[in-house]
C-alpha cells in the first residue's frame, strides 16, 4: 500500500521546517513520499535533495508550496507528473 507522509510545516519558523523534513527523509522507500506543505519554496531544501539522488516536485497552492519528495525506488512515480 502507498503512504505518503504529510509535513504541514506552514506555522514552524525556520529552521524547524528542514530539521522536520529531514528527520523522515531516511523513511522514504518505494512505498513512501512525502508531502512537504511550506509557506515559501525551502531553497536551502533542495540541493540536499539533489545530493541525496531524491526526487522532487514543487506545486504552489493558494498561499502555500506544496514539495511532493520521494527516491528512485518509490512504486507510484506516475502520480506526480501531472500535478499543478
Amino acid at each position: 500500500m502507498i503512504k505518503e507522509i504529510v509535513l504541514d510545516t506552514t506555522e514552524l519558523e525556520a529552521p524547524e521546517p528542514m530539521t522536520v523534513v529531514l528527520n523522515n527523509l531516511s523513511k522514504l522507500d518505494e512505498l513512501t513520499s512525502i508531502k512537504m506543505i511550506h509557506r515559501i519554496e525551502p531553497q536551502m531544501l533542495f540541493p540536499i535533495l539533489d545530493k541525496n539522488n531524491l526526487h522532487y516536485k514543487i506545486v504552489p497552492k493558494n498561499d502555500d508550496v506544496i514539495i511532493y519528495i520521494w527516491n528512485n525506488n518509490f512504486k507510484d512515480k506516475a502520480q506526480f507528473t501531472d500535478l499543478n
